[in-house]
């Protein structure tokens, strides 16, 4: 995570929620990227995104994805962070 630019409602949102930066991480190369409105994109995890982490990563990475997997990161197109939230509705992919 380091070396990427993040606005301060970025840091502040990852620090009230506590995450783990591995969470980050494997989001930003593995999440599964969706259009917003705007110049951004939304990176979430889904079904065949936590199966190639379990493949590269191994079960303990899986399993920390896994229990976190309605986390998404909004980022714009130029590669700023913009938020981190976790969602509470149950994604359908």
């Amino acid at each position: 995570m380091d070396g990427i630019a993040r606005t301060n409602h970025f840091n502040q949102r990852y620090q009230q929620r506590g995450l783990n930066p591995v969470i980050v991480d494997t989001l930003l190369r593995y999440g599964s990227a969706r259009r917003l409105h705007g110049q951004a994109e939304s990176l979430t995890f889904t079904k065949a995104v936590l199966a190639e982490i379990r493949t590269d990563l191994g079960d303990s990475v899986f399993k920390a994805c896994e229990r976190l997997k309605n986390t998404y990161i909004v980022a714009s197109d130029d590669g700023v962070l913009i938020t981190i939230a976790r969602g509470y509705r149950k994604a359908v992919h």
